[in-house]
């Protein structure tokens, strides 16, 4: 015999969504320690928290991709399958391997400034990917902390004053998974 509580979580799902709606698309769940609202319009979604200290997170996407705005205007996270563009959004002393196509973004502060990270494919080797960063980070006067091989995921950080630059790369077969991480200005 079927279980019915699929169907009961359905009913209860639509009918709370058709609560507090009439109309707006507005959700609003409220407890002891404060509220949160949702709203939804097509492909955007966004949540409002007041709990003494006002905060708003921002998501919209398009099913291939989303981003993420914290309330503080600063806080950004973007991920694309079809690629993110990073034009302008990264320290002088980060830059993405010639050919790589950016699947996301974290970022921090302002970005340039603050902190953050990007991932990337590429079709390069993960050893040449390590070799890029190591060069460029010489180039610009960093110090190298580590160059770490462990079975096949390699690993390159480096400093110079407040400045830090980390790359993670490894393949997967069908080329390489490559993750830069920054701080510092």
């Amino acid at each position: 015999m079927r279980s019915p509580f699929p169907v009961l979580i359905l009913g209860a799902t639509l009918a709370l969504a058709g609560c507090d709606q009439k109309n707006s698309a507005n959700v609003t769940v409220r407890d002891k320690d404060g509220s949160v609202t949702i709203s939804a319009n097509g492909q955007h979604f966004a949540m409002h928290g007041h709990d003494g200290a006002q905060g708003e997170v921002t998501i919209s996407g398009n099913g291939r991709s989303f981003t993420v705005h914290a309330g503080d205007g600063k806080s950004v996270v973007e991920v694309n399958a079809a690629g993110v563009n990073v034009s302008g959004k990264l320290p002088a002393f980060v830059s993405i391997y010639p050919g790589a196509k950016v699947v996301s973004t974290v970022s921090g502060g302002d970005g340039k400034t603050g902190g953050g990270t990007v991932a990337f494919v590429s079709n390069a080797a993960p050893a040449a990917v390590i070799g890029f960063y190591r060069q460029k980070a010489a180039s610009a006067g960093f110090r190298q902390n580590l160059d770490a091989n462990d079975n096949g995921s390699l690993l390159y950080s480096a400093t110079s004053g407040n400045r830090t630059v980390q790359v993670l790369a490894s393949s997967d077969g069908g080329g390489t998974h490559a993750q830069i991480t920054w701080s510092g200005q």
